[in-house]
């Protein structure tokens, strides 16, 4: 009798399988425990792995080895087509979809299709109008976790982008990509009226509508006009956490 036919007389009692060793029976078994330990950890919050760099701690060593990279900077998975570096072959494997334009997650609402389950997860927010963060001091909520924490900074008062060539500070990066724009020169986009310039037709638009006086929100507790809703909300918040008088409040502007 040949070794790929001997009977397999030793059973595993956790599962189905059974060997014809019991030395093979053994390493399995060790399979079970494993897992089942990993399994216990995770749902008893034990995380017996911890970083000696910064204290956080991880269930599993294979955990902690991923964690150790952010501060080693080690990314060893490289990408072919453009050599960007990352961490994960998780994290190469989605970035590849940029080169091969595959978008594999379809909505069933309207059949635009996505190259990351996390971006349809985010878009079908737009059908079901589910908006699951919410700010804890107004009754505001937002689709994304971006949205609120560029809103909770309207109550802080942070100003995490600074530009580091005149010192200004901004809400969002976005709003410093513009600003050094226009302090390199490369506002393509100039308004008529006043030469200021901008960095796309749409953001042009806006700003005439400062001077045209057409399309312009009003404030419902002063005098104020303003040509986004964005710039009219940030006033409402300010005026309602503000201990200023509404007849000041009708001489200042933003």
């Amino acid at each position: 009798m040949s070794h790929s036919s001997k009977p397999r007389s030793h059973p595993c009692g956790l599962c189905d399988k059974s060997f014809a060793q019991i030395s093979m029976l053994t390493r399995h078994q060790q399979l079970h425990t494993s897992r089942l330990v990993l399994y216990k950890r995770t749902h008893a919050v034990e995380k017996p792995h911890t970083c000696r760099l910064c204290s956080k701690t991880f269930i599993s060593s294979a955990h902690l080895a991923l964690h150790l990279r952010l501060h080693s900077g080690e990314r060893k998975y490289k990408c072919s087509t453009c050599s960007k570096m990352f961490m994960q072959s998780s994290q190469l494997m989605r970035h590849k979809t940029i080169h091969t334009g595959e978008k594999p997650f379809k909505c069933p609402d309207c059949n635009k299709c996505f190259g990351r389950a996390s971006h349809l997860k985010t878009h079908r927010r737009l059908h079901t109008g589910e908006k699951p963060f919410k700010c804890t001091q107004y009754e505001r909520a937002f689709t994304q976790k971006a949205g609120l924490i560029i809103h909770l900074r309207l109550h802080t008062g942070e100003r995490p982008f600074k530009c580091e060539k005149c010192g200004k500070a901004f809400c969002t990066s976005a709003h410093l990509l513009n600003h050094q724009a226009l302090e390199l020169g490369e506002g393509r986009y100039t308004c008529a009226t006043c030469n200021k310039g901008f960095r796309s037709v749409s953001m042009l638009k806006q700003h005439e509508k400062s001077h045209q006086g057409s399309g312009m929100l009003c404030c419902s507790m002063c005098s104020g006009a303003f040509a986004h809703s964005s710039y009219l909300q940030l006033k409402l918040h300010l005026q309602t956490e503000s201990s200023f008088s509404i007849a000041r409040c009708a001489t200042q502007s933003l």
